[in-house]
């Protein structure tokens, strides 16, 4: 019965008769279909499988990878080089020798 514009509406008695509506609703047992819930759990069985399978093939890797022979590899230099340079020292003039302003800079 929709309301006219003389009567107004009660919010609250419109909620109400929704609440009750729902709690009837929730007594009902819920029919489930079968096949979906087949399908679900074939699809999870499926992903367990995979993700299983990774893993054992990335673990059978990590095994051939950690089995590898250590060796070490040829130097390509014959003659080591130093870790770092020291630069030669300028030389200072002796002290009773004039320097020109060219040579200076």
């Amino acid at each position: 019965m929709a309301p006219t514009p003389q009567e107004p509406v009660d919010v609250q008695r419109v909620l109400m008769d929704r609440a009750r509506r729902m709690a009837e609703q929730d007594q009902r047992p819920v029919e489930r279909r079968l096949l979906p819930r087949l399908v679900g759990l074939g699809l999870a069985l499926l992903v367990v499988v995979i993700v299983l399978f990774a893993f054992d093939r990335f673990l059978a890797s990590m095994q051939r990878f950690l089995s590898l022979p250590v060796t070490d590899p040829e130097p390509s230099v014959s003659e080591p080089l130093p870790a770092y340079v020291v630069p030669a020292e300028p030389e200072v003039p002796a002290p009773n020798e004039q320097v020109s302003p060219t040579e200076a800079q």
